[in-house]
């Protein structure tokens, strides 16, 4: 199940084509992109190159000496997991019928926005967070943000404590992977992350698990080519789980047609149905254009 950093509690909206919409409704799964293909290049290098920057900043200007020790631990660290591990992520918006989301997202506006409950998404066994939008030209706002992270743990701390240290290693990752530059703030984005090592671990220890108990086990990402371009992918089923089902009939709570979409109504009910959804609302979107 997630962790949720943020806990939503509004319609987690994604925007997609009519063949993405199609896609989402009959495989009952969502596609989680690596973030090393991210639509913004500078992504990964905003979060983790500026965070470490940081990071070494404050441990030579605040916590000199012995003070700061725990810093370059942490920064060792994070530094190795980044290097092993691969963020997976499936991008949601709390914007409702927003213009700019329908352009960027919504195939120029002839497709779908699918709005999900929350606790469809939440069933997925990852992180949840909000987007944190900073400006890579304002060195501040990552020392800031590294202070908070920080502020929690206490550097005299047994080094040997494993599991006290993967908690600030995780929450320095973490904190890297909901980056993202002040251009994209009107997305108002919310993520589903999953992180897992690049090379095959102990196959019979589990990685996660669902909200029942469902083990997850390591599993080589998918592939894909987008133009000349290999991606990585994961697939995670969205619904509730119990007993080792995935249900995902009550998932979606409203899908919104697209302002140049040529579906009606009454065509998107009925795909929806026939893929055994219930409880959802069909809209068509407000905005107007040319």
């Amino acid at each position: 199940m997630a962790y949720l950093e943020y806990p939503p509690t509004q319609t987690l909206y994604q925007y997609c084509s009519i063949a993405g919409f199609r896609g989402i409704i009959t495989s009952k799964a969502l596609w989680c992109t690596n973030l090393e293909s991210a639509n913004d290049p500078r992504e990964l290098k905003l979060g983790f190159q500026h965070f470490m920057d940081a990071l070494n900043y404050i441990r030579n200007e605040e916590y000199k000496g012995r003070a700061g020790v725990f810093l370059e631990k942490l920064a060792a660290e994070v530094c190795d997991s980044h290097e092993r591990s691969q963020a997976f992520c499936a991008c949601f918006s709390v914007a409702r019928d927003a213009l700019p989301m329908w352009a960027q997202y919504g195939d120029q506006c002839q497709g779908m926005a699918i709005g999900f409950r929350p606790s469809a998404i939440t069933s997925m066994p990852g992180r949840i967070q909000m987007a944190r939008y900073l400006n890579s030209e304002t060195e501040e706002d990552f020392r800031h943000l590294v202070r908070d992270i920080i502020a929690g743990f206490d550097p005299e701390h047994n080094p040997d404590d494993l599991i006290y240290w993967i908690t600030a290693i995780t929450s320095a990752r973490t904190a890297i992977t909901a980056l993202k530059h002040h251009t994209w703030e009107y997305e108002r984005e919310i993520r589903f992350v999953f992180v897992q090592v690049r090379a095959d671990p102990e196959p019979w220890i589990p990685i996660s698990q669902y909200p029942d108990e469902t083990p997850v086990f390591w599993e080589a990402p998918l592939r894909r080519f987008r133009e000349t371009e290999s991606v990585d992918y994961k697939i995670f089923p969205y619904g509730q789980w119990r007993q080792g089902v995935c249900n995902p009939t009550r998932a979606i709570e409203r899908v919104i047609i697209g302002p140049r979409s040529s579906m009606s109504i009454e065509e998107v009910t009925a795909e929806l149905q026939e893929n055994g959804f219930e409880r959802f609302q069909v809209v068509r979107s407000e905005c107007e254009i040319r």
